[in-house]
């Protein structure tokens, strides 16, 4: 009788573990599934930051070609600005004589 009570209470907890190995299984394909999830997904991660960093590099790149034509327009700018300068004193000298002359 002991006997028969003993494999009773082994049944049951071969019974038990075989259901919680059951579970573990499923648990442990559920986490393969989010593996492979989390992979594909770190990959479409690295394949943007890819894009976002040679994007950055491009538009380095333009913002300097840009800074670099501003600032010869700015010098240019100068230039034209000088010797605007230069012909407006240069009409206007005549005239500062003659309104001298005119007013003596």
């Amino acid at each position: 009788m002991i006997f028969y009570l003993g494999e009773a209470v082994l049944f049951v907890a071969l019974l038990l573990t075989s259901l919680q190995v059951l579970r573990m299984r499923r648990e442990l394909q559920r986490m393969r599934a989010y593996h492979a999830e989390f992979q594909q997904v770190f990959g479409k991660t690295e394949t943007a930051l890819s894009a976002i960093q040679a994007t950055i590099r491009e538009l380095h790149a333009s913002g300097r070609d840009v800074v670099e034509e501003l600032g010869q327009r700015i010098d240019a700018g100068r230039r034209l600005a000088g010797e605007l300068k230069r012909i407006g004193a240069g009409l206007d000298a005549p005239h500062a004589a003659g309104r001298k002359a005119n007013a003596a």
